[in-house]
């Protein structure tokens, strides 16, 4: 009986094997299947081979249908482009004041280094054409130039606007404004991704500050921290900086959750999805919002950025200029503070002799009298204590920064300041550079707290054109 029972192991044992081996997978080169394309000689080996690319397909800029209006891309890439999605209010429309204000602003350098790309979000395509045919007439030099472009989509390639989620408990045209405004930046966004390394959002109706192109570039140089989202302004969705690999992301975020929550939310939760934990505040604001009337049902709205700072206490003319320097700055007192206007200012560490602060103008400059001060009442011993002061001309590039050919010096410091008048009378006209030279190290810190420039101006009296005479202003 015992035999037997053995018998019956042995037979379930044996039937067991002959399964597995016939239901085991063979290797290739043994039943290979004709039709596979990987086992064609023309074709790689599987191993080299994805069946799709995930940063091609899922992150290039989607195939959104665009009607261009105005303009067309530039050739190359710009430094910066500047997106303005714009809807035509009932009451008071801003958009051309936004864009003299962008565009007078900016100096002939920085306007070659700049695309405006405003997205026109009308539902009714009339009101588009209208719109653009008015921006044509005000701005036919920019459009010539690669400046600005205006571009619109197609009402069928907007997602559902009805019957959207009452989230916040927002009434239904509330809810129907927020979703498409998400969709309208995520339309724009995407059309800028190919166009600039740097992409700035503004809205339709806000003024710019003096300077602001080179406070940004000069700020984006001198961070060295990774970051997804700078902001340049305290309101809204205005004077967001991204980088432009990040547009297609973007996009596609607004879009995912275009009808959940306002666009300035999805900000806030687009940079810390990307690991930035809390955002990134420039001051003062580059931007200031002037609209009277909001573009949701004209309801009234006069929201005013308070760190916004156009106006100052007077201390020059401040020529549109860059600032480069050899030392290095302490956490955000960077160079920038110095040729923009702001209550900052740059603070260097570990200063050496031969170190140097140059300022190059956009412009050539008709100097007449220079002050600068260093130290601060906190820092009363932040002053340079051995340097001097040079006047360069004929600009060149050196390395990233330009900078100025040939240098005269023209004075030098004394108890950490630095006043001359009548510059122009001593040295000439057509001033490119200014330098700071520190002659000996320090162990102090240095702070440059202002540098004033006056500059001369020609001005032509009426009825004698061929009398001119210099002022200062």
């Amino acid at each position: 009986m015992r035999r037997f029972h053995l018998w019956k192991v042995l037979c379930a044992s044996c039937l067991a094997a002959c399964v597995i081996l016939v239901t085991k997978p063979q290797p290739e080169n043994i039943c290979p299947d004709p039709s596979d394309p990987y086992l064609q000689e023309s074709k790689p080996s599987r191993q080299d081979v994805r069946l799709f690319d995930v940063q091609e397909d899922a992150l290039a800029a989607m195939p959104i249908p665009y009607k261009h209006l105005l303009g067309s891309p530039p050739s190359a890439k710009r430094f910066l482009s500047i997106g303005i999605s714009s809807v035509k209010r009932d009451k008071e429309n801003y958009l051309v004041t936004t864009l003299q204000s962008i565009f007078s602003h900016s100096s002939p350098e920085e306007l070659g280094e700049l695309v405006v790309v405003v997205y026109l979000a009308n539902e009714k395509f009339s009101i588009n054409t209208e719109v653009a045919e008015d921006l044509g007439k005000n701005f036919p030099s920019e459009v010539a130039a690669g400046q600005l472009m205006v571009i619109s989509s197609y009402k069928k390639a907007y997602p559902t606007l009805e019957g959207l989620k009452r989230n916040y408990n927002d009434p239904d045209e509330r809810v129907k404004f927020r979703s498409k405004q998400n969709v309208d930046y995520a339309f724009l966004v995407n059309f800028c991704a190919n166009l600039s390394r740097f992409y700035l959002m503004l809205e339709d109706d806000v003024t710019c500050s003096m300077n602001f192109f080179n406070s940004i570039k000069s700020y984006v140089r001198d961070y060295s921290s990774p970051w997804t989202t700078i902001t340049f302004s305290n309101l809204g969705y205005i004077g967001k900086l991204y980088h432009n690999e990040d547009l297609t992301k973007l996009a596609r975020f607004l879009l995912i959750f275009y009808d959940e929550m306002p666009c300035d939310w999805l900000l806030d939760l687009f940079f810390k999805s990307k690991a930035q934990h809390e955002i990134i505040r420039y001051k003062p604001s580059l931007f200031q919002h002037i609209g009277h009337f909001s573009s949701f049902q004209g309801n009234e709205n006069n929201l005013k950025d308070k760190d916004f700072m156009e106006v100052m206490e007077a201390f020059g003319d401040h020529p549109l200029a860059s600032c480069a320097t050899s030392m290095r700055a302490y956490q955000d007192h960077t160079p920038h503070h110095v040729c923009f206007p702001s209550p900052d200012f740059f603070w260097g560490i570990d200063v050496k002799a031969d170190d140097n602060f140059t300022m190059t103008f956009m412009n050539s400059t008709n100097i007449k009298q220079i002050n600068i001060i260093t130290g601060s009442s906190e820092h009363p011993g932040d002053t340079l204590k051995s340097g001097y002061v040079l006047l360069g001309r004929k600009k060149i590039k050196a390395n990233e920064d330009v900078t100025c050919e040939s240098f005269t010096k023209i004075g030098e410091f004394q108890n950490g300041t630095f006043v001359l008048d009548n510059i122009d009378q001593a040295v000439g006209r057509s001033i490119d550079c200014l330098k700071i030279q520190v002659m000996k190290p320090q162990a102090e810190w240095l702070i440059i707290r202002k540098v004033g420039i006056w500059v001369t101006r020609e001005e032509t009296h009426p009825g004698k054109s061929s009398d001119i005479v210099s002022v200062t202003r």
